[in-house]
């Protein structure tokens, strides 16, 4: 997101504005009152007396609420006879969302005499759909081209109305509860007289209508606000408590991060479900879902078992080359707009995504080990089964027992793993890499699938499926040495080629294959080494391709910048290994990297540029991040739980703590934190040696053992 936009999120409608509040007629930044991925305001600017206010501050501190401050500039009236000065009107707008638009826009004459105001504000709809207005056009056949209406029953107000090409009416309802002055198709006014001190407002609802659903505003202004505040009370109320002597990181990263969580997630059905980011991705993706619920199991399980329930009701059940679907396998994202409706777009869904199905499966075994849910996994199992089949029929396209993609559907993505930009996997020379592929890291991800679902299906009385998938996956681990592995870099390929070259690019995707195991633990050791140098370690984080790479720009997508959700893999990673001074050192940089972005908001990607020590500098923003971002949101908590050591093996009754020192940090409490059959909740102090644990909570049949689990061989 470009700096100064402010975004305001609750559940399915979501609003982005410039730093003054407005939705600029003509921007091309994505500004926008949108629902169900279209854009049902495209302008929405307030004038005084014509002119623009003058900002003096901004606010989403409560991330539910904006407020903008502004006073007057040099205001002409009386035909240009006198003018009002700068500075004599308190400008406040409040807004939030609430099945629709809110906003209170109050004006305060500060001044000694007497003012008249015209306040003046311009409305325009262009029911955009998402995917539109991120590539900034349309064809005139979809160009939304009416004029608004006045609003029916006595209500005054305007009404923006489209007709859909897939059959569906949308509505933009716009309501005032003072009667305009004056009004020119969208351009609405008010003529305000304001003696000294008088405060006049005005309240403005903007309401997204699908098909013949009718705006509901039974409920005054305040009394949505207090609904919404009691909200975010339930939601802080259901997370673990966590709390440092460390105001940066407690007030600031953490508060924030677990904010941008409460914007980002919805309620389905099948329970909560994360979106992706702001704006451009706020919809269901399976990839981010997973990888999000991973993150925050020590935060609120209940995004895990939400997101599991939500992608096994809509796993692949036929063949549809259209959409890349296939039997078993998981979705990669969902579009609701117009464009999907009118299969312009395959999203919906659109299953083309190499990792989502075996990260699905993942995704099920980190939330046994931190819950034990056995009824939940017995629910899922058939899913989960269906998932392995993908695995070993659909997914592996040549039958030589590795994961690959190739792209099929017509507006489908190239490269179909996390980094699914179109330049992600390169060739020394430039070329593309030859399709099919299989990534690396989607090897470690079903491998740990397998081995995973081995041991919990094990404890569970299921020796021969366990069998069977433990011998899958040593089977697994010993081709994916022999063919990744390269020996004159000591390092693991980016990825095979379709001819099964190995594309040779140094990238932070084997930092993944240490989350998952996969790694011989000696040449483990050269990993842990590599991704700590000096071309991959910026200071602020690992970069996600070598500096010493010919492909590398710290400004590139995902050639050079550093993702948080990326970090806090490889840091998993590096733990599993014991290479506990190396995960410490990523810690480090993204925490402080965190606490030094704007609003302590750790956005979806930074540039890769090196830490500079001697002049201080911070790390450097990426000039289209989606911002917030629910795996960069989750990082947070994903690098906390790997600083403190917290590894739950609930399956087998009992959990691992064993905390590493961490900058800027003396003192860490964590409390009512969801684990096994109930909660676990401690203290670690730092006090110059060896950190000191005190467990004061824990289930009864939970050991808490204060080492680090048992090394892999």
């Amino acid at each position: 997101m470009p700096e100064g936009r402010i975004v305001l999120k609750e559940n399915r409608i979501m609003m982005v504005s410039d730093e003054m509040g407005n939705i600029p007629a003509g921007n091309i930044s994505g500004c926008g009152l949108y629902h169900s991925d279209t854009r049902f305001l495209s302008i929405y600017e307030f004038r005084l007396n014509r002119l623009q206010p003058i900002l003096l501050s901004s606010s989403t501190d409560e991330s539910y609420v904006a407020t903008f401050q502004m006073i007057n500039p040099v205001l002409e009236v009386d035909g240009g006879k006198r003018t009002i000065p700068q500075q004599v009107l308190s400008i406040r707008r409040s807004r939030f969302i609430y099945g629709g638009l809110h906003e209170r826009i109050g004006l305060q004459n500060c001044g000694p005499e007497p003012v008249d105001l015209e306040c003046e504000l311009l409305f325009g709809a262009d029911f955009l759909d998402l995917f539109e207005v991120k590539a900034d056009s349309r064809g005139q056949v979809l160009r939304y081209l009416g004029t608004p209406r006045p609003l029916e029953g006595g209500r005054h107000g305007l009404s923006f109305i489209y007709d859909g090409l897939d059959g569906i009416t949308r509505r933009t309802e716009v309501v005032f509860h003072t009667p305009p002055t004056h009004r020119h198709e969208a351009r609405v006014g008010w003529n305000f007289h304001l003696e000294p001190k008088q405060t006049q407002t005005l309240v403005v609802d903007v309401i997204p209508l699908l098909g013949e659903s009718e705006p509901t505003l039974e409920y005054l202004y305040d009394d949505a606000l207090l609904a919404l505040q009691r909200s975010y009370r339930h939601w802080n109320d259901e997370l673990t408590r966590v709390s440092t002597d460390n105001a940066f990181l407690s007030r600031g990263l953490l508060r924030r991060s677990q904010m941008d969580l409460r914007i980002l997630v919805e309620e389905f059905d099948t329970g909560l479900l994360p979106m992706a980011g702001i704006p451009w991705f706020s919809a269901p993706f399976g990839r981010d879902a997973l990888i999000t619920s991973i993150q925050t199991l020590m935060l609120n399980p209940e995004i895990a078992r939400g997101t599991l329930r939500y992608l096994a009701a809509r796993q692949g059940r036929q063949v549809d080359l259209a959409r890349e679907e296939e039997p078993g396998k998981i979705l990669h994202e969902i579009r609701y707009g117009e464009l999907a409706n009118l299969k312009q777009i395959p999203h919906t869904p659109y299953y083309g995504s190499v990792d989502s199905t075996p990260l699905f499966l993942v995704c099920a075994v980190t939330m046994m080990d931190w819950l034990d849910d056995q009824d939940l996994f017995v629910e899922l199992l058939p899913h989960l089964l269906a998932a392995l089949r993908w695995i070993d029929e659909y997914g592996d396209l040549d039958g030589d027992g590795f994961v690959e993609y190739d792209l099929r559907a017509k507006g489908g993505v190239r490269n179909q793993g996390w980094k699914d930009s179109h330049d992600s996997l390169l060739y020394p020379d430039g070329r593309p890499g030859e399709l099919p592929a299989a990534l690396v890291e989607v090897q470690g991800y079903a491998y740990q699938a397998k081995l995973g679902l081995s041991r919990i299906l094990e404890r569970m009385n299921e020796p021969q499926l366990a069998e069977r998938l433990a011998r899958e996956a040593a089977d697994l681990r010993r081709r994916f040495e022999l063919r990744f592995w390269m020996d004159r870099e000591q390092f693991y390929a980016q990825a095979l080629d379709r001819d099964k070259a190995q594309i040779p690019s140094i990238t932070s995707n084997p930092g993944h294959c240490l989350w998952a195991g996969i790694c011989d633990p000696e040449r483990a050791e050269l990993v842990g080494d590599r991704l700590l140098a000096a071309d991959m370690f910026s200071g602020w984080g690992i970069r996600t391709l070598a500096s010493s790479s010919p492909h590398y720009n710290p400004m590139s997508y995902h050639n050079g910048t550093i993702w948080p959700h990326d970090n806090s893999i490889v840091a998993a990673g590096l733990r599993r290994y014991r290479r506990t001074a190396e995960a410490a050192r990523v810690i480090d940089g993204v925490m402080e990297a965190g606490i030094r972005m704007p609003n302590y908001r750790l956005p979806e990607l930074f540039c890769g540029f090196k830490r500079d020590m001697l002049f201080n500098t911070g790390p450097t923003e990426y000039l289209v991040s989606c911002n917030p971002q629910a795996w960069g949101a989750g990082a947070a908590f994903h690098l906390l739980q790997i600083g403190l050591g917290i590894v739950p093996d609930t399956t087998a009754g009992r959990v691992y703590i064993a905390p590493l020192s961490m900058n800027g940090v003396r003192s860490v409490e964590i409390q009512g934190m969801r684990i096994g059959s109930g909660r676990l909740s401690f203290r670690v102090s730092y006090n110059g040696g060896r950190p000191e644990v005190d467990v004061s909570e824990h289930p009864a049949d939970l050991r808490v053992i204060l080492d680090e689990p048992p090394p892999l061989t």
